[in-house]
Parts: structure tokens; sequence; C-alpha cells
């Protein structure tokens, strides 16, 4: 599986980072962005399943590049919203097709049954796997002791 998501995967890593400068990661982000809207932080993570630490760090990393913005909810500014620019949105809008493209391409040798029929399998992987992450005796790295120097 590593392997068929790291080839798979080549195409759009070049797009991203060859011709519009952003991460793979920074990508999914503004893919869930862009199809449900301004999400505070946390629901952006769950969202893109991303984790919480990894996605605010991602958000900094798209504000500074002027793609994204945080916006205080004008009911209770204590809740930051996460908005694309139209920066990002036009990198979405140029983007997405060629994404959509590339998947079809992908799976032009299955048939209606099998597209059916891989959907499950990798909801039921996904599934598993989610699972897995769940378990509550898995060691955690302290990330905080990694970037001490």
């Amino acid at each position: 599986m590593a392997k068929l998501a790291s080839v798979s995967g080549q195409p759009l890593v070049r797009l991203c980072e060859g011709k519009y400068g952003i991460t793979r990661r920074e990508w999914r982000l503004i893919v869930v962005l862009s199809q449900e809207g301004p999400l505070l932080s946390t629901v952006l993570a769950r969202r893109a399943s991303v984790e919480p630490a990894r996605t605010s760090r991602t958000v900094t990393q798209l504000v500074a590049r002027g793609l994204a913005e945080r916006i205080p909810r004008s009911n209770d500014r204590r809740c930051i919203e996460i908005h694309l620019t139209q920066r990002a949105r036009d990198i979405y809008a140029d983007l997405y097709p060629v994404v959509r493209d590339l998947e079809s391409a992908l799976l032009a040798g299955f048939s209606a049954e099998d597209r059916a029929e891989l959907g499950r399998l990798m909801a039921m992987l996904e599934s598993t796997a989610g699972t897995l992450v769940s378990q509550e005796d898995l060691p955690k790295a302290d990330r905080r002791k990694l970037h001490r120097k």
C-alpha cells in the first residue's frame, strides 16, 4: 500500500510543489476548505484526517503564503475560522479538475463493479486503520523533545 500511495501520489506532488509551491498537506486543507467553507481548526483537522497539531502548523504556512486567513467569528471572537483567500480558491479551481482527471486515469482499467468493490474495500481499510490508531496502548512520540536542540 505504501508503494501504491507513493507512485500514485507523485503526479499530485509534482503539480502541488512544482506548479503551485504548496505541499500535499496544504492541498488537502485547501480542498476541504474549498468544499466545505470556513471551518474551525479542530473541525478542519477532523475533516481532513490530519492531526490537530499538524493542521495548525499547516494553516500557519497557508496564512504565511497568503492562501488562508484566520478570522474570528462575529458572534464569538474566541472562535477563529480558517478562510481561504482568493488566491487559494484560484489554485483549487485550476488544480482540482486535473486531480480528478488523474484519478480517472488511475481507475480507467476498472469496471463500474470493480470501482464499487474498491470503494467498499478502501472504506473497510480506513475503518480498520482508524481503530488501530485509536488504540490507547500505542506509544506516542513527545515531539517537543524531538525539536529541542
